[in-house]
């Protein structure tokens, strides 16, 4: 079932705004009125609706797009939802200004909606297609910080030649910091830990004489 919400200066308006965005006719549609109540006249005051859909196909796009709209529904924060699905990879692009609230403290909030979206998307499913969540280009923004916090580490184990251990991260920040120094031919990286969140330590590779 799709869930989304919708905002125009009648009811009317509102309605119509859905139909186009939904592509499907306004009958089909089945319509809750959460602010205004008036389907021709407003008053200065716009008129929000929550739209329910039924008879899209099953897929992973939709079940996704439905349950991140609904969920961000129910606690009053307005999101939109585009996929863009390929063999694999189901991407995932959530559009809000409360990209704070979504992220949450070093991207956790997201991390967890991803998982959960995964297991969503994948139930009963023939083959499993990761699903990757993103919003304002999060990823690459994080990317790219934990990249340069990999090189500064091992310039400084290099440096000390003691070993360093970052923060618990998630697989996702983990295999960021392999990748940035799986070429350093003086570093050694590994992953330690239960769980998730694991620590990645940072070493002199030690050579044989």
């Amino acid at each position: 079932m799709v869930i989304r919400e919708y905002v125009g200066r009648t009811e009317r308006d509102a309605i119509k705004k859905a139909a186009e965005d939904l592509n499907v006719d306004s009958d089909e549609l089945k319509i809750e009125v959460i602010t205004g109540k008036s389907k021709f006249f407003s008053f200065g005051n716009t008129v929000k609706i929550r739209v329910y859909l039924n008879d899209m196909e099953d897929n992973a796009s939709n079940r996704i797009e439905n349950f991140v709209s609904g969920l961000f529904a129910t606690i009053g924060v307005d999101v939109s939802v585009q996929t863009l699905e390929d063999d694999d990879k189901l991407h995932v692009e959530i559009i809000s200004e409360s990209a704070g609230i979504i992220i949450g403290k070093r991207g956790k909030t997201l991390e967890a909606l991803q998982l959960i979206t995964n297991i969503i998307a994948n139930k009963d499913m023939d083959k499993w297609k990761k699903v990757v969540l993103d919003i304002e280009n999060y990823r690459d923004k994080r990317e790219n910080t934990l990249t340069d916090l990999a090189h500064k580490v091992a310039g400084k184990v290099k440096k000390t030649g003691r070993s360093q251990y970052l923060e618990p991260m998630n697989p996702f920040e983990r295999r960021v910091i392999h990748m940035a120094l799986q070429g350093d031919s003086d570093i050694f990286t590994k992953s330690e830990g239960l769980g998730n969140l694991k620590k990645v330590k940072i070493y002199i590779k030690r050579r044989k004489n």
